[in-house]
């Protein structure tokens, strides 16, 4: 493979990437700023049973839309690009709907008669059958809601993906702090503006979507999706218990409060996926099957995934470098210790962003039944070593248990993905980042002053020592610092004629 492609493909793939990437993360982040918002509104108006029967019933569907659902989103997105003639494309979107719409009645209809029974086997009393019966006929909204959604995905719109999901967010708060507030109707107000504000989101959406692609249905079609997305059941199950199987270890080997400190921590670690790794795979989810068929597809492959991973690590690197002072601000005493496993689960999540990205050469090739045997593996590997690790090292071995896990996959997804779509990935750059980070981050934690500004300063400038010791180890190659100093040059000078231009 040649060490100078063209660049002009590879930069406008970058761009592109970039760009739909941000709006999605954008969105993204919006919505966890307001939920987080709301923490305060809801910590007030319930209390902690309220709190935990809501966890319990969000967990709980979660569960059975990633059964029921999953198999639609990821084959609507391959097989819009099995076609090339936009008739196909719109039946496969119209087949789909038409299966949500049939998948969700039934759905909704056994939520309904078995309410009394999925009350007491979840909430261990039948007197909130009522609940179930509301999130029985949400789960039906939001079936066909996904539906449409990934249309959008596959037609690469992600500012209107994102628009609308903004907007059904703020719709949804609304009604929250109307039920919560105003209402004073607890867990049910809560269910009900799940209802109202889902339901709106799919009649809008569906409307739009049939009014594109009109209805239609194939049987052999619908066949092929099923077949497709089956597969990517036990995927969704299997990454399910990989991200929570550990809650449940650590309260059996250790102490309630040692799972809320871990839990903390986790969840700044899992900021990497939530920045990074799922935006970039809503586009990619998509773009991917139009690049795998170019002539340049392979390798334009390999050199996104080169600069993909290099982002996961920048960003590993600069979470793990600030978390502690981060924690020690905005926490208590108690979870001071949560920052110890934060630059653990980023790693895991460098490795998931790695996995999600290598396993896409499987999708394309429509081999889904590896993704579930990956799945279903790693899934094994990962209860075995939360049991051998766990009741030695607590958290720190809940941690390693899924940053190991993680790498164990995105092995198998490597290994797999090039005995049916090679590749040529660049493991030997990624690891070189891997190292670099690593001996940076080794380093700044050895620096130790009690000023929190400084300690602050310093980490910043270790952070950003990062692209220039790559540089000094060979990392980039030479059209790429070419095309990084004509960048900078280029901005440089338009900075010089904007501010030549203000008036003095």
């Amino acid at each position: 493979m040649s060490n100078n492609p063209p660049a002009a493909g590879i930069l406008d793939e970058i761009k592109s990437l970039t760009k739909h990437g941000t709006i999605y993360s954008a969105g993204g982040i919006l919505g966890k700023a307001a939920g987080f918002l709301m923490i305060p509104l809801y910590t007030h108006y319930l209390s902690p049973a309220d709190y935990g029967t809501l966890e319990l019933l969000d967990l709980s569907v979660a569960l059975f839309g990633l059964a029921v659902m999953m198999w639609m989103n990821a084959a609507i997105i391959r097989y819009y690009y099995e076609y090339e003639d936009q008739k196909n494309r719109n039946e496969v979107i119209s087949t789909v709907l038409i299966a949500a719409c049939v998948v969700g009645l039934l759905s909704a209809a056994g939520g309904i008669f078995f309410g009394r029974q999925l009350s007491s086997l979840i909430l261990k009393t039948p007197i909130y059958y009522k609940y179930f019966w509301l999130l029985s006929i949400t789960f039906f909204f939001s079936t066909i809601n996904s539906v449409a959604f990934s249309y959008l995905r596959a037609k690469q719109r992600s500012g209107l993906v994102s628009t609308l999901g903004v907007i059904a967010m703020v719709i949804s708060l609304s009604l929250n702090v109307f039920f919560i507030v105003v209402m004073k109707s607890g867990v049910i107000g809560i269910l009900y503006s799940g209802l109202i504000s889902m339901a709106i989101s799919a009649m809008v959406l569906t409307g739009m979507t049939v009014w594109e692609v009109k209805l239609g249905f194939s049987f052999e079609k619908l066949g092929a999706l099923v077949r497709f997305g089956a597969p990517l059941v036990i995927t969704s199950l299997a990454a399910f218990a990989l991200n929570f199987s550990d809650r449940f270890f650590l309260q059996k080997f250790t102490n309630v409060s040692t799972v809320g400190i871990y839990a903390l921590g986790y969840k700044f670690g899992f900021m990497l996926s939530f920045l990074l790794v799922q935006p970039f795979d809503m586009i990619w989810s998509a773009r991917m099957y139009e690049i795998a068929k170019r002539p340049n597809g392979a390798d334009l492959f390999s050199r996104i995934f080169r600069y993909y991973s290099l982002a996961l690590v920048a960003i590993a690197l600069g979470l793990s470098l600030v978390i502690k002072d981060v924690i020690g601000v905005i926490a208590s005493p108690a979870f001071r210790d949560a920052y110890k496993i934060v630059p653990i689960i980023a790693l895991a999540y460098v490795f998931q962003g790695s996995f999600r990205f290598m396993v896409g050469g499987i999708y394309i090739e429509k081999k889904t039944f590896s993704i579930g045997m990956i799945s279903a593996v790693s899934l094994a590997m990962n209860l075995f070593l939360n049991f051998i690790l766990i009741p030695r090292y607590a958290g720190f071995g809940a941690a390693w248990a899924t940053a190991l896990s993680f790498l164990f996959m995105a092995g198998l997804a490597y290994f797999l993905s090039e005995k049916v779509h090679p590749v040529s990935y660049q493991l030997g750059a990624f690891g070189v980042s891997l190292i670099v980070a690593s001996a940076l981050y080794w380093g700044a934690e050895k620096i130790s002053v009690s000023s929190l500004v400084l300690s602050v300063v310093l980490k910043l400038l270790i952070f950003m020592s990062f692209p220039v010791v790559l540089y000094l180890v060979g990392f980039f190659r030479k059209n790429e610092v070419k095309k990084a100093k004509e960048t900078a040059q280029s901005l440089w000078a338009t900075l010089r004629w904007r501010a030549a231009a203000l008036p003095e």
